[in-house]
């Protein structure tokens, strides 16, 4: 499977998607400074993907915070936060699974927790919105499949594969899961100017998933729609 986001622990991995499809090369995060560059950067890019490893960003500012008491590891996190909120201003996802650790944290620290049962609860909300992205695209896969059908030819724009989630994708998702039921399907992916997600990422998946498809030029897509 696709993974352009893992959980190793003590640290975060990243497919680097400035190096594909030329390279597959792992690129590891062991702090918060480390994700919020690799987001800078675009080695992780599309909006589930960024907010899932903003909250591992999140989880490993606490990992790495040698505070002792609430105050103190309040501070270390709201350092790392406003860091990783200044990634990508327009990115909803990131936003929305920052919001989701400082509740958790705020929650952990009404409740009386100590400073280290907070970051285990901090890693264990990460994890679980990884999780939750994998699983709800794998539902809309599903759910979109239906509306594929035998012989499909389907034009992509950009990429919204698994390497911009947490693993399966969303509009590729469908795909992938049409794909998966044995539909015969043909997708034509435009290349997507400047940046070339089509051509460098959207090919490259569909390759390692082996669905057939034929890489366009952007001025292609209305003569073949």
């Amino acid at each position: 499977m696709i993974a352009p986001v893992r959980w190793r622990g003590d640290r975060l991995i990243l497919l680097d998607q400035t190096r594909l499809p030329g390279e597959e090369v792992e690129h590891e995060c062991a702090s918060w400074e480390d994700v919020a560059a690799a987001i800078r950067t675009l080695v992780v890019r599309g909006a589930p993907a960024i907010g899932v490893a903003a909250a591992f960003g999140v989880a490993l500012a606490a990992r790495a915070s040698r505070a002792d008491t609430f105050d103190a590891l309040l501070g270390d996190l709201e350092t790392a936060i406003k860091g990783l909120a200044a990634t990508r201003p327009t990115a909803v996802n990131l936003f929305w699974a920052i919001e989701r650790m400082k509740k958790v944290f705020a929650e952990a620290a009404q409740g009386g927790c100590s400073v280290d049962e907070i970051k285990k609860r901090l890693e264990a909300e990460a994890r679980r919105i990884h999780d939750e992205d994998v699983e709800s695209c794998r539902t809309m896969g599903a759910h979109g499949a239906t509306l594929v059908p035998q012989d499909a030819r389907i034009l992509t724009h950009c990429n919204a594969g698994a390497l911009a989630t947490g693993a399966y994708g969303t509009a590729l998702g469908v795909i992938r899961a049409a794909h998966e039921q044995g539909k015969r399907i043909h997708v034509w992916v435009d290349e997507t100017r400047p940046l070339l997600q089509g051509a460098r990422l959207t090919a490259w998946e569909l390759n390692e998933l082996g669905v057939h498809c034929t890489l366009i030029t952007d001025s292609m897509a209305g003569h073949l729609m």
